[in-house]
């Protein structure tokens, strides 16, 4: 009696001490108020932690102290006992979280009623005997979507109803709401209104998993890296990323990569942490590279992983995950053809089974069969091919009723000789029908590698001609530019060079064959005027000459400061023979230092010619004027001359003759309008008076 006193006494002692340590020292809290705030920030940080142990302790430590009408309090705590119970008792876990939203609903509570109905509808479709209670959380979830205001609780809801479309199968309308709530959650992020960055991590999460369901392995890569980015302390969001990144990567056949994350995974179970979701998630995994060797034959690395999730799976697997291990443990044991060993484990997963999708349970059924039939068990054998039989025709829609009837005939055949025997001869054929088609597959195979390598050397060369075409159309136009460019060139040198120089010759022809008409002072005047012609004749040459080596591969305008006064001087002392001989009078009203933005050779172009049509329209003993006006903020250079009047359809039509470029009759204003053309400016031709003619340059 005194030892089962003791026992008793100890044993109290141990809960006392271990409820000390759960629940903080409380006494520096005034109110009972304060304590329950503590306290609820106490189970937040457990739940990051996932100490749920201690977080169940002070969650009915708190209950236990909070009023009986305090329904905020009472709501928070039990919503913490549910989640702290939802990996190990999912059956606990609703029951407290229905208990959280019955007391947020009597103190309507929006805010807290949204929060439970999140969790439940997540668990009422991942929980056995409440799926049906889904919907009606679902439809009063939609409904606050519509009514809720604010933008987080917004994405939250998105999430919880994308997750739920997902236990439904319904993958378009899961991503739908999924991406809706991520793109409110990154915008509210960005702005500061959520501080933390993890509210995003696991939706994106989510949406990783879905596409990984979907064999989509690229976007599943995407969204889990993306995930990444956004998990900052959390354990568990750490502990799913390393799981989605192994799984991802196995579906994209890359075991080394797979197995860093693996190990990573592996890493975060340790002793002192007890988190039966740490320990699923490793499980899941080891069934995901066992599944992927086992497809790959390699029954020795298969066998490594299987292990190991045996060893995790007695006591943290549930009873759906139990099932998946015993199933890829049978598998394993039916390679190695172990089927008095693959047989009871096999069994053993056939009561969850078809919870885990038909061709899972498909699979079962077709290994029970043929472990039955292994161990001549035929009847048992007939009787799983029996069950198997429709799922295979509804997954394949192929007819299996032939080797139904087969297993069916062997069992009642009295003669067990004769059954082996006409089963080896059907073996024997089927091996051959199996060699005649890989045969024909491969043969096949080869056909369309070889077509693909013809076509894909088509294309290929297809392209090097398309591209080697469309550099000789490059070089071809190049080709044409450069040779118009020639042209213009020589025509401007040409235009520019010969009515000057034929002056020159001219009055040295007159000085030869005349010397007596003229006085000693008329040939000192006439000299010093052929010398000074000559000389700016020169420079012009050469600044044309110059000119033209910058322009012969592109006529392109270079656009720099130009001082409109400096050219007018350079253009009129190049015609100074040809206004002498008319004994024209030059009146040159352009202020100096008028600057604009032009290419100073393709303007010096324009004013020459313009200036030397003035000179030719120009009358004996007539005059030029030349002057700068500004109108709506624009320069404009004019030119004025007496004589036959020049007007601007005469300037148009000229432009408009297609065969100018014959002879040189109009040549010069066709080369003012392509280099006014490539410097921005614009010409016209006014008539202010009837004999007068003005040429405008305005620089716009």
């Amino acid at each position: 009696m005194k030892q089962i006193l003791l026992v008793f006494v100890f044993t109290n002692v141990f809960i006392i001490n271990i409820h000390a340590q759960a629940v903080p020292d409380l006494s520096r809290y005034k109110t009972n108020r304060d304590k329950l705030e503590a306290l609820a920030d106490l189970c937040d940080s457990l739940a990051a932690h996932e100490e749920v142990e201690r977080e169940k302790v002070v969650s009915k430590y708190a209950l236990k102290i909070a009023p009986a009408n305090d329904w905020y309090y009472r709501s928070i705590f039990y919503y913490n006992l549910g989640f702290a119970f939802e990996s190990s008792d999912p059956d606990s876990s609703i029951y407290f979280h229905e208990k959280s939203l019955a007391d947020a609903r009597k103190g309507k509570l929006s805010v807290r009623i949204l929060i439970s109905l999140q969790r439940l509808l997540y668990s009422y479709s991942n929980t056995a005997g409440h799926t049906h209670k889904s919907e009606g959380a679902l439809k009063e979830m939609l409904a606050s979507i519509d009514t809720t205001k604010n933008e987080r609780d917004k994405a939250s809801l998105y999430a919880t109803i994308g997750n739920y479309y997902f236990v439904k199968g319904q993958y378009n309308t899961q991503i739908n709401y999924l991406l809706k709530g991520i793109a409110i959650k990154k915008k509210l992020i960005r702005d500061g209104v959520i501080k933390d960055r993890e509210d995003v991590a696991v939706d994106l999460l989510s949406l990783s998993e879905l596409y990984i369901d979907m064999a989509q392995g690229e976007k599943g890569l995407y969204y889990g890296k993306e995930a990444r980015n956004y998990i900052v302390a959390h354990k568990p969001y750490l502990n799913h990323y390393y799981k989605d990144m192994a799984d991802v990567y196995i579906l994209l056949k890359q075991p080394g990569n797979a197995k860093i994350y693996y190990d990573s995974l592996a890493g975060m179970i340790t002793p002192d942490n007890q988190s039966a979701g740490r320990r699923t998630n490793k499980i899941a995994s080891d069934l995901t590279f066992a599944d992927f060797y086992l497809s790959a034959n390699k029954l020795d690395s298969a066998a490594i992983f299987i292990k190991r999730a045996n060893d995790l799976a007695p006591k943290w697997a549930n009873e759906f995950l139990m099932s998946q291990v015993d199933f890829m443990t049978g598998t394993l044991y039916m390679g190695q053809k172990k089927y008095a060993k693959a047989l009871p484990v096999l069994k053993a997963a056939e009561p969850n089974s078809a919870a885990l999708g038909l061709e899972i349970h498909a699979a079962l059924l077709q290994s029970l069969a043929k472990c039955y039939a292994a161990n001549g068990q035929w009847q048992q054998a007939f009787a799983y091919y029996d069950k198997y039989a429709p799922i295979r025709d509804s997954l394949y829609l192929e007819s299996s009723r032939k080797s139904i009837a087969d297993a069916e005939a062997q069992y009642q055949n009295k003669d067990k000789q004769q059954q082996i025997e006409v089963k080896n001869i059907q073996i024997d054929k089927t091996k051959k029908q199996l060699i005649w088609l890989i045969s024909g597959l491969l043969l096949l195979a080869l056909s369309l590698v070889l077509l693909g390598v013809i076509y894909r050397n088509k294309r290929k060369n297809a392209e090097i001609l398309d591209r080697k075409n469309k550099e000789l159309a490059k070089l071809i136009a190049e080709l044409e530019e450069a040779n118009s460019t020639k042209a213009k060139l020589f025509s401007i040198i040409s235009h520019d060079l010969r009515s000057p120089i034929s002056q020159v010759y001219q009055f040295l022809k007159l000085q030869q064959l005349n010397p007596k008409l003229l006085s000693e002072v008329q040939k000192a005047e006439l000299s010093e005027k052929i010398q000074t012609a000559t000389g700016s004749l020169l420079e012009t040459m050469e600044d044309l000459l110059l000119w033209s080596k910058t322009q012969m591969n592109q006529f392109q305008a270079d656009i720099q400061p130009v001082d409109v006064s400096l050219v007018a001087l350079q253009s009129l002392k190049l015609l100074q023979l040809n206004v002498d001989a008319k004994n024209l009078q030059i009146e040159n009203n352009i202020p100096a230092q008028t600057i604009v933005k032009t290419d100073p050779n393709y303007l010096q172009a324009i004013v020459r010619n313009l200036l030397q049509n003035a000179v030719k329209a120009s009358e004996e003993n007539g005059s030029i004027r030349l002057g700068m006006s500004r109108e709506s903020n624009q320069l404009t250079l004019f030119i004025e001359n007496e004589g036959k009047a020049f007007s601007q359809a005469d300037y148009l039509e000229i432009l408009s003759q297609k065969d100018a470029g014959k002879g040189l009759s109009g040549l010069g204003l066709r080369l003012v309008d392509d280099l006014s053309v490539k410097t921005g400016l614009k010409i016209r031709f006014e008539n202010p008076g009837g004999m007068i003619t003005r040429s405008l340059i305005v620089f716009t």
